[in-house]
């Protein structure tokens, strides 16, 4: 693919991003360049990342339905009617930022022309198939461990001769409106991300709620779960401490989240997509990973993007609280009535 081909202006790119509500936001220094390049963009997302940006991010926003587990891809229907609207749409590019190989299909049938990642000799048969559905193909590695960069730097590969911007943006002026809708409010306030990941992490119940009676001294808390997590938040068993909590369900109640986090002092989660949306809005976070062999290669790679962050490794000693409290302060720099 020609460089003098990559640098026509005001393209229709595609973005493809059939993942998780951080894989997606990864992607968000990366539209910021390419909006501010000239280009329309459109994205496929997957229902449960559907709500991820904010509404007038993309000129056209396709949503697509998982297949039923153990079935793998998406349902034929959405898939058929993504493909019908793509052909209207008549896109000159898609840039595939999903592993799933049925996102490079898709991005075949909906594009000419088609940029994405390989994994090389790590995954040969994969990398084949792959390639030959590739314009031009970005080396990537597949482990874990071998990871030397964030995963927003990868993603901002694609945009290569796309844009002038050779590095991706950390200015939250660019990137807050992308995700969220409306205006924000920075408030002294905690918001902490419950989730069966603080368990994974060995993170007990009776650990989490000291912590978070430990935190309500410094601020007033806010809980936040999603519809899937009622059950996390039901059996925490603090409301009678006058902690606040709150339940998002759907498109709505992303959209609610995402600003419950835009407007909180700091944020306390498990490595999530709550972190990622505290990265491409400002707000200070305790981020807390898993611990693994290749943990540091995780925290290089999913740290909080463009906000001050405290990276720890779950462990009932870790210092959820002193961190919060040094993080809070950083907010007071903040500008009021910052509007999305």
């Amino acid at each position: 693919m020609s460089r003098l081909w990559l640098a026509r202006s005001k393209m229709k790119i595609l973005l493809v991003r059939l993942d998780g509500i951080g894989d997606a936001l990864a992607c968000t220094p990366l539209v910021a360049a390419l909006r501010d390049a000239g280009h329309l963009l459109g994205i496929a997302l997957t229902l449960r990342n559907a709500a991820v940006f904010a509404a007038e991010t993309f000129a056209w926003t396709h949503v697509l339905e998982r297949r039923a587990w153990p079935a793998h891809g998406h349902a034929a229907a959405g898939v058929d009617a993504m493909i019908a609207q793509a052909r209207t749409i008549a896109y000159d590019l898609a840039l595939v930022a999903s592993e799933e190989p049925d996102a490079y299909v898709l991005a075949e049938r909906c594009a000419p022309r088609r940029i994405g990642f390989i994994n090389g000799w790590e995954k040969p048969l994969k990398t084949f198939i792959l390639a030959r559905r590739l314009d031009r193909a970005i080396s990537r590695t597949a482990t874990p461990a071998r990871v030397r960069e964030h995963e927003v730097e990868t993603m901002f590969g694609l945009g290569a001769g796309l844009t002038q911007e050779v590095s991706p943006t950390r200015d939250v002026r660019r990137l807050l409106p992308l995700v969220c809708d409306s205006a924000v409010q920075p408030q002294r306030t905690i918001a902490v991300q419950l989730s069966p990941k603080w368990t994974a992490m060995r993170v007990s119940r009776s650990d989490l709620t000291s912590v978070v009676r430990e935190l309500a001294r410094l601020a007033p808390v806010r809980l936040l779960a999603s519809g899937e997590e009622t059950a996390e938040l039901r059996s925490f068993g603090v409301a009678s401490d006058g902690i606040d909590s709150v339940v998002f369900h759907g498109a709505d109640g992303m959209r609610a989240w995402k600003r419950a986090i835009a407007e909180a002092g700091v944020l306390i989660t498990p490595d999530s997509g709550a972190a990622h949306v505290a990265g491409m809005t400002g707000t200070p976070c305790v981020d807390v990973f898993p611990h693994s062999s290749h943990v540091r290669a995780d925290m290089r790679r999913w740290r909080p993007w463009a906000a001050r962050s405290a990276l720890l490794i779950a462990d009932r000693d870790a210092p959820v609280v002193s961190a919060a409290r040094d993080l809070l302060e950083t907010r007071a720099a903040w500008p009021k009535n910052a509007h999305c």
